[in-house]
């Protein structure tokens, strides 16, 4: 029982790592190598938009192109294109380390799933 548990649990494994290395499905926009590279860019996403999974995807079925979705498109186009003309030795900022000059989703959003178009007054 001890070796169909042991070996349950690293199939799992296995299978999932798997899973992580196949190159993700339906994204219009993105080209990324492997689930594991489209949760990161999520993950940052989503702290620099202050949001969850639910903001943008429609949790029962995630290739439904919800409001919030088709926006998120739109702005990853602006900033895919921004960085290619003005950035274009450096690549994807969000691909990057946290210190590369380019446009990014935290650039105009600063943390809130609204740009941020006014600087904040000093009390």
């Amino acid at each position: 029982m001890k070796k169909l548990i042991q070996f349950c649990l690293i199939f799992t494994v296995v299978i999932s790592l798997g899973i992580m290395q196949e190159k993700p499905k339906n994204l219009q926009v993105l080209d990324l190598e492997s689930v594991r590279d489209l949760i990161k860019y999520m993950k940052t996403i989503q702290k620099n938009l202050g949001v969850k999974c639910t903001f943008c995807h429609d949790i029962n079925d995630k290739s439904i192109d919800t409001e919030h979705k088709i926006i998120a498109r739109e702005m990853m186009k602006m900033q895919i294109d921004l960085n290619k003309s003005f950035f274009a030795q450096i690549g994807d900022s969000l691909l990057k380390h946290e210190n590369t000059l380019q446009i990014s989703c935290w650039t105009c959003h600063r943390g809130s799933n609204e740009p941020q178009l006014v600087r904040p007054k000093k009390n």
